[in-house]
């Protein structure tokens, strides 16, 4: 068969479909080649692809053929949602709705989006294709499970920024209450069967398939090669000073470029860098920001303008990792590189979507942040490494909640929590958990083997209609524990951001790259105006986020210093010797300490990368399970920041929070780790170059 014959029939397969999402291209992407007859087939599948090749509608045009056959005027439809399509941010929610309504609305399909910014969601009036995010699934589960009795398909969208999470852990068990209620609707005959087809989609992860059975089982996996040539360049940029960055954008108008999206390590970056750009800017006044504490309301209108725009730039944060339609991006500039290759590759995937090659320039302020980025810059996606599968035995507390909130009876029993958790937590696991909530307050024995809620999460319960929510009962994702205070226009009355309040601590602020003066501040409320004065570049400041570094990126960097993988250099120092390890900032704060059981080590700025010894280094100590186990277990509250365990960690007993530690830690990983260094002493040559990493 040719290539084109196999184009023709597999548009033939697409009755419905193609018109509607395919024939105003007239061809089908390679992604969508590969992945459109699997699906039509009835398997699970995930797609692993470069952005911008088409994914979502390989999916989503198969999945509706199969599974939203058109209405029947003599019948009633079926009830609804059919598909349901989980993102991982709210802003991509909106995205995806977006760019499917009209091929949805063309097949008369209804579309609906719930998510805690917005919702076009009814419950008396479910839409066919349902775009969420896992909080407001959960959320949907508690309040109306019943509209899930015929769901047929599940898409995960972005599947790597799950796995690996506390929300990933999240996603799985609710996962398994859908399943719940598609058996039970199917035992009452309220459905044909209990069948779900699902289709996870990645642009980059390590080991997709174990990766798609932490969520659903017999994926077949669809990889798709076609990753852009990337093209970057590094830039010196001077701490303290936007000028390197606007002499780069002056040279856009030569060269033809109308677009950059410039992602900073910092709200504060963002913001001193707008506003640098805007007082030279050769994009008249369209210099957007976009980070999470603006407005909800203004991040939309901000992104909209910014894809509108002819000519722009945006200052973002990690909110625009993803693939929110942007527009065409001509660079993607990055001031400081981020801790970690997946945050690297999200980041340069932004750029030139529709072109062969990725323009990224890379801002460096320091000899550290040049060595990062030439390392993340050599062949980003081989530097990934699969995530830990240990299940956080936190979420277990968060989907307690939840089920009280679902139940019937507003009670949950061990029998149902054991079939829930099944090959992720054990019955002694549920009961200590179980036993530690009835300590605290928050859940009550009712009838035997059954837990009703206590004292203190029915207050829990009553604070989730409020603004602020110290625990989420739908989320697992870490808030921060600072105080929050609202900035507001004094003029407009209108709430233009939420931030912490320690991030304001002078009388001149900038706000979307606009200076502004603080009028005065209740505590609750900052009241702010246009800014009146001289000297603004005096008022701005360059907080940089220090990036916590990864194992996954630190562990390439001496092969890109001309050095042996496992080489581990020392240098001479005052009083002792600098050791390069290279084990991250996690794997090197054990390391640090476990050396101190012996030696005098000290820390250094760069724990990540280097330790201070007071001898000429030896190969480290070849430390059992056992040792490290018991220190992690002795040290367990520092590392749960490092981990990512969930806001929930905190009421775990007191022995699964430091087993959640030992699991997370990766103790394997960091004996391998360990037992792979080889201390040498540096070349000379290379001896003041490993030094100034420590500046």
């Amino acid at each position: 068969m040719t290539d084109l014959s196999a184009r023709l029939a597999l548009k033939a397969r697409l009755p419905r479909s193609w018109p509607a999402f395919f024939e105003r291209h007239g061809n089908f992407t390679s992604a969508q080649l590969a992945t459109i007859p699997a699906v039509l087939a009835g398997h699970n599948v995930i797609v692993c692809a470069p952005t911008a090749g088409g994914k979502t509608e390989a999916v989503v045009a198969p999945l509706i053929e199969l599974h939203c056959p058109p209405s029947i005027s003599a019948h009633p439809p079926p009830s609804r949602p059919r598909i349901l399509y989980l993102t991982p941010t709210r802003a991509l929610a909106n995205d995806l709705a977006a760019r499917l309504a009209p091929s949805l609305a063309t097949l008369g399909l209804s579309l609906g989006v719930k998510t805690r910014d917005i919702s076009t969601f009814r419950p008396n009036r479910p839409p066919d294709v349902l775009i969420t995010t896992p909080e407001s699934a959960d959320s949907t589960l508690t309040a109306h499970a019943k509209l899930f009795a015929n769901l047929r398909a599940i898409i995960i969208d972005e599947l790597h920024l799950f796995d690996g999470t506390p929300r990933g852990d999240q996603l799985r068990v609710v996962l398994n209450r859908i399943r719940w209620v598609r058996d039970y609707a199917c035992a009452r005959g309220d459905a044909p069967d209990q069948l779900v087809q699902y289709a996870a989609l990645s642009a980059t992860i390590a080991e997709p398939a174990a990766a798609a059975a932490r969520y659903f089982v017999d994926a077949q996996v669809i990889r798709v090669a076609g990753a852009r040539a990337l093209a970057s360049e590094l830039i010196a940029l001077s701490p303290g000073s936007g000028d390197a960055l606007a002499d780069y954008l002056a040279t856009f108008r030569a060269k033809g470029w109308r677009k950059a999206l410039a992602f900073c390590n910092s709200r504060a970056e963002i913001e001193a860098y707008a506003t640098i750009t805007r007082e030279r800017s050769p994009f008249g006044s369209a210099v957007y920001v976009h980070y999470s504490n603006i407005e909800p309301g203004r991040r939309r209108a901000i992104e909209r303008q910014f894809a509108d725009a002819d000519t722009a730039i945006c200052f973002a944060s990690s909110t625009l990792e993803l693939g929110v339609d942007i527009g065409d991006i001509d660079v993607v500039i990055l001031i400081g590189p981020p801790g970690s290759p997946g945050s690297f590759i999200q980041r340069i995937g932004r750029g030139n979507r529709r072109r062969g090659t990725t323009r990224v320039a890379c801002f460096y302020r320091s000899p550290l942040e040049r060595l990062l980025f030439e390392t993340l810059s050599t062949q980003p996606d081989s530097l990934l490494t699969a995530t830990p599968a240990a299940f956080r035995p936190a979420v277990a507390i968060q989907q307690i909640f939840s089920l009280i909130k679902q139940s019937p009876t507003a009670a949950v029993r061990l029998a149902e929590l054991e079939q829930l958790f099944a090959e992720m937590l054990s019955s002694a696991d549920l009961l200590a958990i179980l036993g530690e909530l009835q300590l605290r307050d928050y859940l009550k024995v009712g009838r035997p083997g059954e837990w009703r809620a206590g004292d203190r999460l029915n207050k829990l319960f009553d604070e989730q209609i409020g603004a602020q929510v110290s625990l989420s009962i739908y989320s697992n994702v870490q808030s921060s524990a600072a105080a929050m205070i609202d900035i507001r226009d004094q003029h407009t009355q209108e709430t233009v951001a939420r931030v912490d309040a320690q991030w304001f601590d002078r009388p001149v602020l900038t706000l979307e790259g606009r200076p502004v003066n603080v009028q005065w501040s209740d505590g609750e409320v900052l009241w702010v105006a246009s800014y009146q004065g001289q000297d603004l570049a005096g008022q701005l400041r360059y907080r940089s986020a220090r990036q916590f570094l990864s194992y996954e990126l630190t562990r390439w960097i001496p092969p890109r210093l001309g050095l042996p993988p496992s080489a581990a250099p020392f240098v001479a120092a005052p009083e002792g010797w600098w050791w390069f390890h290279w084990l991250g900032d996690r794997y090197g704060r054990a390391a640090l300490d476990l050396l101190r059981y012996r030696i005098a080590a000290q820390e250094t700025e760069q724990i990540g990368l280097c330790l201070r010894l007071p001898d000429e280094p030896q190969t480290p100590p070849a430390w059992t399970e056992a040792q490290v186990t018991r220190y992690l277990e002795d040290n367990y509250r520092l590392f749960e920041p490092m981990l990512a365990l969930g806001p929930f960690q905190h009421l775990l007993p007191l022995q699964l929070r430091r087993r959640a530690v030992v699991e997370q830690f990766d103790l394997a990983g960091f004996l391998q780790a360990i037992s792979a260094l080889q201390p040498l002493a540096a070349p000379e040559a290379l001896a003041d170059d490993l030094s100034s990493l420590l500046v």
